[in-house]
């Protein structure tokens, strides 16, 4: 009898030492597979700056062959325009030569693959932050010198008229439309790409035109100064709140405070990044999310623990979840809840999700579970979501061995609107949290005019207040 049991013993722990080696062997496959390391960038010291060029474009041609978001023939151009620059007989200034490899990446026509626009240090940046509204970029934060330009619209900047501008701005990176003019309102203000791309003739310099809300115009030669190691430089829907930013790099800044004493309930604590508020006047209850990861030394699963709770305690009439602004992060932190929330409502309840060209990634992930999940008792509200339903991501990170400036190449392709079985492509993590919508266009738009920002109103939010039962709804359906 023992010598049975030792046998079945023996078998079951081979069973599971097999299970174990299995499973291991999935999980570096899966490794392996879309997190691929970077190339060596073990280069000798570069003798002369065109040396150091042809390293830094012989390095970049071993990172975009990682990269999956390429159809063969944006492969075949970019490969073409790489061979033109390598054969160049002298080497670039360094803006030009950063221009050139993100409009190399961004011909990929994915909005995760990318050349960062900044280095870790020493990027040249204009004393200004802008953020996109409908009717254009708009000075939100300036150094003290340049404090009468906050509220003006940018018009030009060295003679180039804005309207010139942004089509150039537009090829440093991928995407759909909105999502590369919402990352337009970054590139602006960074210097060394007014440079690059010929828009500005000085490397340490330019001019710009804006107009102020009383239709004064003010002009001012820019000084650029250089980014420090370790400078962030948040998103620009950041700036739509004028409170003070607990990691600003630039403490005497001035914000634009808008016209109205006001602001809204929605852009206020924007250093927070996970919100759980009831709207004011309303049975309804405010879910935001800026990150579906953790952030600020904050962590996204007891906040969402906690939020499932208090709706199940006491069910709303309606749940907002404002995905604005939302970078992504990962899906796996929000499948639980976006499919409780249904269940979290009071009878007949409804669900109302905030997008803008900011909601990226991950966020679009959550925001498809949520519709997929909520069927018809979903709307979603606001600006198209910042990707396509196909996209690619994952992947990884690999920095030049000279310029400084690092690429994100992507791996796996993510499909939320037809079937994806390629074992090559498809990120198989996907086949464990399946989500399948026709489209996540919103069922009222409602872009972000700065008209509304300044007056103290959030025309999305409230649209969604409106219907979820507060008011006659005055805006039509699109």
């Amino acid at each position: 009898m023992r010598a049975i049991l030792r046998r079945i013993i023996r078998i079951l722990a081979g069973v599971a030492l097999t299970l174990v080696l299995v499973w291991g062997g999935l999980v570096l496959t899966f490794r392996f597979h879309f997190h691929p390391s970077a190339p060596s960038a073990d280069y000798p010291k570069p003798t002369s700056p065109l040396e150091a060029q042809r390293q830094d474009l012989n390095y970049f041609t071993k990172v975009i062959a990682l990269d999956r978001a390429f159809s063969p023939a944006a492969r075949k151009a970019t490969e073409a325009r790489l061979a033109d620059l390598i054969s160049l007989p002298d080497a670039l200034p360094s803006p030009k030569l950063h221009v050139a490899l993100m409009q190399l990446m961004a011909l990929a026509d994915n909005g995760h693959s990318r050349v960062a626009a900044i280095s870790d240090e020493g990027t040249r940046m204009v004393p200004l932050r802008v953020t996109r509204f409908a009717e254009g970029y708009y000075v939100t934060r300036a150094a003290p010198a340049y404090r009468d330009m906050l509220g003006g619209r940018v018009d030009s900047i060295d003679g180039h008229m804005i309207d010139q501008i942004l089509p150039q701005l537009d090829t440093l990176r991928g995407g759909v439309v909105g999502f590369r003019r919402e990352n337009d309102a970054a590139f602006l203000v960074v210097q060394d790409l007014l440079y690059g791309l010929g828009i500005a003739t000085n490397p340490d310099a330019s001019t710009w035109t804006v107009t102020l809300p009383d239709g004064r115009t003010v002009t001012h030669r820019l000084a650029a100064y250089a980014k420090r190691k370790g400078d962030s430089m948040p998103s620009s829907e950041r700036w739509l709140s004028p409170e003070p930013n607990k990691d600003s790099d630039e403490p005497d800044w001035s914000a634009y405070h808008p016209q109205s004493a006001m602001l809204p309930e929605t852009w206020r604590d924007f250093d927070n990044p996970y919100r759980l508020f009831s709207a004011e006047g309303s049975c309804a209850k405010v879910v935001r999310l800026q990150s579906i990861g953790d952030a600020d030394g904050q962590k996204i699963a007891p906040f969402l623990v906690a939020t499932e709770a208090a709706l199940r305690a006491t069910p709303p009439c309606a749940v907002i979840l404002d995905l604005r602004g939302d970078g992504g992060g990962d899906y796996t932190n929000t499948w639980h809840f976006s499919h409780a929330l249904p269940n979290l409502l009071a009878p007949r309840g409804r669900i109302f999700v905030l997008t803008d060209s900011l909601t990226f990634s991950a966020a679009i992930t959550t925001a498809a579970f949520v519709k997929d999940a909520g069927g018809d008792r979903v709307t979603i509200v606001g600006e198209p979501v910042g990707d396509r339903l196909s996209f690619f991501s994952e992947g990884g990170r690999a920095c030049l061995p000279n310029l400084k400036v690092c690429a994100f190449y992507q791996t796996a392709k993510h499909d939320y609107a037809h079937p994806c079985y390629s074992w090559r492509e498809c990120f198989w993590l996907n086949w464990f949290y399946p989500v399948r919508v026709k489209t996540l266009q919103p069922d009222y738009i409602v872009p972000l005019r700065f008209e509304d920002w300044n007056a103290g109103r959030d025309a999305a939010y409230e649209t969604a207040l409106r219907l979820a039962g507060q008011a006659p709804l005055s805006l039509s359906k699109h």
